[in-house]
């Protein structure tokens, strides 16, 4: 059977400036509490659940450390017992008038005994912030909660992995490197901060120097995923990898959305990642208003506007019901796009995302 373009749903990729959101926020892989109630009213910044990371351990061999002929006769040296709570660096153990054993991590002193000294660090205690100013609707006791609120969103093509809350600011109109010999804008500062360039390797260093929380641009070079990866905040993709501008239309919906608070979620694209990178905007609402919730079901149409591979965005005008050949030979189901330049392209249905 031959396919045809009405059976064809396209991935969703949303730039809406109002519209029904909901949202999952769990703990990463860590089991915990949670800290709020079904049908609870919360802010962005509001803890929906904690909990705590596993503490690694430590095993140090006491006995070989100090040369002792017994291993019961550490116990004679040590400083420190089970149940200590111990710093990096602090003294563990020493012989009279000698050698001194130290703690190589801060935490707590577990077991001393058969020569050996074992310590845990000190757990890391985890906080999942809402990030959205809504109601909750759901709770998965132990790992976290659903959200329901409205909002504008935008999602782009790629994220560092990092999540924060911020105001949205544009950069200057000479672009963010050149406040770098400048005196701080405080502005900026805590800010979620976007720019219209493509990233550099200075971006970076930037950001950590002039202290914004979260980066949205159009592009980077491949060879700056480490640097990102690395980066003291949240940096999303709108267009993905190259040398891209932003889209008019992403550009439009930024400046709209600038001095708002909002979260950016820049999701690390996987195989197996349901979620996209995206930036959620806080937008007031009038009394009684609710906007309609996006339609994750929408079959591609002549008319619809939409996102190709490439980062082009443009508008759908013909869907042949038959296979097209490509220029480079290839035979595959596509669709006829006007790009926002003008310019008319045959896109195969597989490199298409419905943008709405």
């Amino acid at each position: 059977m031959t396919m045809t373009y009405e059976i064809f749903f396209p991935e969703h990729r949303h730039l809406l400036t109002s519209t029904v959101i909901r949202r999952e926020r769990t703990l990463p892989e860590v089991g915990g509490k949670v800290e709020v109630n079904p049908m609870t009213r919360i802010t962005l910044n509001d803890v929906v659940a904690r909990g705590t990371k596993p503490a690694p351990y430590v095993v140090i061999d006491g006995q070989r450390y100090f040369k002792l002929r017994r291993a019961n006769d550490l116990k004679a040296l040590m400083e420190v017992q089970p149940g200590d709570r111990i710093e990096q660096g602090q003294t563990l153990a020493i012989r009279p008038r000698g050698k001194r054993l130290l703690s190589p991590i801060s935490g707590s002193v577990i077991y001393v005994g058969e020569g050996r000294i074992i310590l845990q660090e000190t757990a890391e205690v985890v906080e999942v912030e809402a990030g959205l100013n809504g109601m909750v609707i759901e709770v998965e006791q132990g790992r976290g909660v659903t959200i329901e609120a409205y909002g504008g969103v935008l999602q782009g093509m790629w994220g560092n992995n990092r999540r924060v809350i911020g105001t949205l600011r544009m950069e200057p109109d000479e672009g963010m490197e050149n406040i770098y010999r400048d005196a701080m804008d405080i502005e900026l500062r805590g800010a979620i901060v976007v720019t219209k360039r493509p990233l550099r390797k200075l971006s970076f260093q930037v950001m950590g120097d002039q202290g914004f929380i979260g980066l949205i641009a159009p592009s980077m070079s491949v060879d700056l995923i480490e640097d990102a990866m690395r980066a003291p905040g949240a940096i999303l993709l709108t267009e993905g990898f190259g040398d891209r501008r932003m889209s008019a239309s992403y550009t439009a919906f930024l400046e709209d959305m600038k001095g708002r608070q909002g979260t950016l979620d820049a999701v690390l694209p996987a195989p197996l990642q349901p979620r996209l990178p995206e930036v959620v905007i806080n937008v007031p609402l009038n009394p009684g208003e609710r906007p309609p919730a996006p339609n994750l079901t929408h079959p591609l149409r002549r008319g619809d506007s939409v996102r190709l591979m490439s980062g082009a965005v443009g508008r759908v005008i013909d869907l042949p019901k038959t296979p097209v050949v490509l220029d480079n030979g290839l035979r595959t189901m596509g669709a006829q796009v006007e790009l926002a330049t003008g310019e008319k392209v045959t896109v195969p249905l597989a490199n298409i995302d419905y943008l709405g």
